[in-house]
């Protein structure tokens, strides 16, 4: 039996926007004269791309079977929406499941794959059965799961928000509202910028557990009673959207660990796995969520100029040793201009401090390693 696909559609290229890197130093200049300039790092083009996809051929009834509900919000600010190895377990899990009918009538494990930003869902059929529509048990049973899933796969590539802003809390409700607790897949960056939880109104300082208690207190939690949650791709961003420093990003796991606690899942994992960085599928502009020491700016033909400040990024003294967390940030700006797949040039210059006592041949020395 063909299982559903998704076919592609055109493509579409905008101009590409621009990305710069600007890296103020704690006294983060080198004296030239009396001039002090900011670290400066140029970081090459951006493209966005947009494809289409095609209905499943046959609709299905999602009654019966194992249910796997995958939610993906799929912004302008976010990679191209994937499907991690561990999403894959968990959907070929649902397709080698006991609880399906031996005939095509009867139950059958169903993937639903839904915006965050859409009310209603696609439902694709995971169970592997024959062209008659009873099961397979033979050896086409393996290819059959596989290609049940990567239908799954490219439903979610091909989601994109339709609507400025991601209401996750909404998106998630929306998905489960109705449907037989199973497992919840939520693919999304978790910056939430609409609804009752707003990050750019709750900010990097709040306690997670109040957070919980306030969102609860206004019944603006999902009822996730007896479902098994799986985030993908927590603090993964593109476009305008600033990256997240070590401590925003592990901020943002506790805000989401507790919420899915206090909606009563029955267990709620996080898949750490780095998301590739496709440019994203959204061409719909979204707001970007605030992040300490980084702060992004998008000038005229979408030129994204990104300034880290020291707090996020700076070297410590004479030192030319960044940081594990500065290396993140910096690997996670250099994967959002390789995955254009262009090859700008990108021009990298250092800065030291001219505190009393130094010398101008030290001054140089130092920058140039920082600029290494």
């Amino acid at each position: 039996m063909k299982p559903c696909n998704f076919g592609s559609g055109h493509e579409i290229r905008p101009t590409s926007p621009a990305l710069a890197l600007r890296i103020p130093q704690e006294a983060g200049q080198i004296d030239t004269g009396n001039r002090r300039r900011p670290a400066f790092v140029a970081l090459g083009l951006l493209t966005l791309s947009v494809a289409g996809c095609a209905v499943p051929a046959k609709a299905v009834n999602p009654a019966g079977g194992d249910r796997v509900v995958i939610v993906v919000s799929a912004t302008a600010n976010e990679p191209r929406p994937a499907v991690t190895d561990v999403t894959r377990k968990v959907l070929t899990d649902a397709a080698n499941s006991e609880n399906a009918s031996p005939q095509g009538s009867g139950n059958s494990s169903v993937a639903l794959v839904s915006a965050a930003d859409a009310a209603d869902s696609r439902p694709l059929v995971l169970t592997p059965r024959r062209a008659d529509g009873s099961l397979e048990h033979g050896l086409q049973r393996p290819s059959l799961v596989e290609r049940n899933v990567q239908a799954v796969a490219d439903a979610v590539a091909a989601t994109a928000a339709a609507r400025p802003g991601l209401d996750l809390l909404g998106g998630i409700d929306a998905a489960v509202r109705g449907v037989t607790p199973g497992r919840l897949v939520v693919v999304s960056s978790g910056l939430s910028t609409a609804g009752a939880f707003d990050l750019r109104q709750v900010g990097w300082d709040a306690d997670p557990d109040v957070v919980a208690d306030q969102l609860a207190a206004k019944n603006a939690l999902p009822h996730l009673e007896n479902w098994h949650v799986l985030f993908t791709g927590l603090g993964s961003v593109a476009g305008a959207q600033p990256p997240l420093p070590g401590l925003a990003h592990d901020k943002l796991l506790s805000y989401w660990q507790k919420i899915c606690a206090r909606a009563k899942a029955a267990g709620c994992d996080f898949d750490d796995k780095r998301v590739a960085a496709e440019p994203p599928r959204a061409t719909v502009a979204t707001p970007v969520v605030p992040v300490p020491g980084v702060t992004s700016v998008v000038g005229p033909a979408g030129r994204v100029s990104t300034t880290v400040s020291d707090s996020a990024l700076g070297f410590t003294g004479d030192s030319a040793v960044l940081s594990p967390d500065a290396l993140d940030l910096l690997r996670a700006l250099a994967r959002s201009i390789t995955a254009a797949g262009r090859s700008d040039p990108v021009v990298v210059r250092g800065y030291a401090a001219d505190p009393p006592g130094s010398t101008a041949a030290g001054r140089q020395a130092l920058a140039d390693l920082r600029a290494r």
